[in-house]
């Protein structure tokens, strides 16, 4: 958990069961200024410091209190008014990446000249590329904001166009800095046990953009030899007309903050009254201090804090491992269904099912993560389901009809993704917020980076059933599985030994700690990780 999270949440605020309200004392606002300084892995406590810092921030009232009820109507005008549009601008970048697949599937290496080996040479070129340029994503978001660097992007990757790999190429560029810009936006309006649920809707949309991709396509590719282009080419076309127009209107549609709503496409009045627009800043900045850095650009140090912390890098490899499998169903799953005796147009409309199964489940299991919490064993869920998935195809007989064919392919693909989760649950766990930033672009490009070594289980010569693939997914699965628990047993381990040692000191011991530390954010020893 983040630093605030250190002692219960009544040492930092407490409920008036009379008024309802939440209530912040004097003292309890000196107990967080000291809080404050772990968070920025201060080695003195200067509550004069911390207290002018927090307060010259836009929106923040460190004495305002609030209801429940007020919270939860400011939390759903945020659900309302802008969480919709960047799941919107999150369908367009996965309307642009799962048309890939659908091409392939209308013969796209046929048309170009080549077998679905270079078409993997593509993937892999996209995902090394993709990979490469996440990781300077976060630093710009921190300079010029996220509100401006979404838009910037979604713009430019729609303009490419070109020979195949020359787009793939550009495209991977231009996409890779979206995602890690959106995880930084949305933690600075969401606290951490809201993020893994919301975390699970954005990449959620992401399986209905590939669903409603595979829908488009059975119409769309009727449009083969319609002014002499390809039905893949018009798939291609159309969807980069869409990305412009919802690019355009992000420019005047996102706001900085909730202080800055006013105006533009969000309307003269904005989306709050000025009371709940600190409510909205205030609640996440209580949630978690080192939110209130969000415009502080990323130090040298923040970079040697993320390289040498190895539980970041535990994460980054369960991103790896654990996604690396989704690479080969998804990009042939149109394909698989097709070759079991389906065709193309219809193959693509049966892709449906299984994205929008993975899409209610995975919202659901994160759901009840961050009502229960026990993080890791929810992520279990979907490793264990894809892994069950890639049993099955590999035991079915060569001469199993169609349908078990499809049945078991959309199992596979329709596996739960815990990647929202883990990403909630990973940046839960460090601090300060430059590290966190910097892990936020470091784990997306994880998940794409292995896309190089997915993007070659499915081989022309194990086709079109591809038994060693799916037998190396099997492999990858267990491993996954392997390390979610070592992780949280380390997590819980330490929690342990930390909580003894603090609790072993006098406090004396406790303040000369606080003063003369080195160690900072999460490397606090009152650090508590979340479970």
């Amino acid at each position: 958990m983040s630093d605030l999270k250190n002692r219960k949440e009544g040492s930092i605020h407490k409920e008036d069961n009379e008024t309802n309200k939440i209530v912040v004392s004097d003292k309890q606002l000196n107990d967080k200024a000291s809080i404050a300084s772990s968070a920025y892995g201060a080695t003195e406590s200067d509550d004069d410091d911390i207290h002018a810092e927090l307060k010259a921030l836009e929106g923040y009232d460190e004495t305002l209190e609030w209801t429940e009820e007020e919270e939860t109507k400011v939390r759903r005008k945020i659900d309302f008014y802008l969480l919709p549009f960047i799941l919107l601008m999150a369908f367009v970048l996965n309307m642009d990446r799962t048309n890939h697949s659908n091409a392939i599937s209308d013969h796209l290496a046929d048309d170009l000249g080549f077998t679905n080996d270079g078409v993997n040479n593509a993937i892999l070129a996209y995902a090394v590329l993709f990979t490469v340029f996440t990781l300077p994503s976060n630093f710009i978001a921190k300079k010029i904001g996220p509100y401006r660097w979404l838009p910037i992007m979604m713009n430019s990757w729609a303009i490419n166009y070109g020979s195949y790999m020359t787009v793939r190429v550009l495209i991977a560029v231009t996409e890779a800095g979206f995602i890690p810009a959106s995880l930084q936006y949305l933690t600075t309006w969401y606290k951490t046990k809201e993020l893994a649920t919301r975390l699970a809707m954005f990449w959620g949309i992401q399986a209905v953009a590939s669903a409603f991709s595979g829908l488009i396509s059975f119409g769309i590719f009727r449009l083969r030899g319609v002014a002499g282009l390809e039905g893949w080419k018009w798939l291609f076309l159309i969807d980069g007309i869409f990305t412009h127009v919802v690019g355009v209107i992000a420019f005047y549609y996102l706001p900085k903050n909730a202080m800055s709503t006013k105006g533009k496409l969000r309307g003269k009045n904005g989306w709050f009254t000025e009371r709940e627009a600190k409510i909205a800043i205030t609640r996440v900045i209580r949630d978690d201090l080192t939110k209130s850095d969000q415009d502080v650009p990323i130090t040298l140090d923040d970079v040697k804090e993320a390289v040498k912390d190895t539980k970041l890098w535990t994460h980054l490899l369960t991103t790896f491992v654990g996604m690396m499998t989704n690479t080969p169903i998804h990009t042939y799953l149109p394909s698989i269904i097709r070759d079991g005796g389906f065709a193309v147009t219809t193959a693509n409309l049966l892709t449906m099912p299984s994205y929008l199964g993975g899409l209610a489940f995975s919202i659901l299991i994160a759901y009840s993560s961050d009502k229960y919490g026990e993080v890791a064993l929810h992520c279990l869920i979907g490793n264990i389901w894809e892994m069950i998935g890639y049993i099955t195809l590999k035991a079915l007989p060569s001469d199993t009809g169609r349908w078990p064919l499809f049945a078991a392919a959309t199992v596979t693909a329709s596996s739960p993704s815990w990647h929202g989760m883990h990403i909630a649950y990973m940046s839960s766990n460090l601090a300060p917020q430059g590290k966190r930033a910097i892990a936020l672009g470091a784990i997306i490009g994880a998940a794409n980076l292995n896309g190089v070594p997915g993007s070659q289980l499915y081989r022309a010569s194990d086709a079109p059933r591809y038994p060693t693939g799916n037998l190396v997914c099997i492999i990858l699965n267990v491993v996954a599985m392997g390390l979610f628990i070592s992780q949280r047993v380390r997590y819980s381990v330490t929690n342990r030994v930390r909580q003894k040692k603090w609790n072993s000191m006098t406090d004396a011991e406790k303040e000369h700690y606080n003063k003369t530390t080195k160690h900072k954010g999460s490397n606090r020893l009152d650090y508590r990780f979340r479970i």
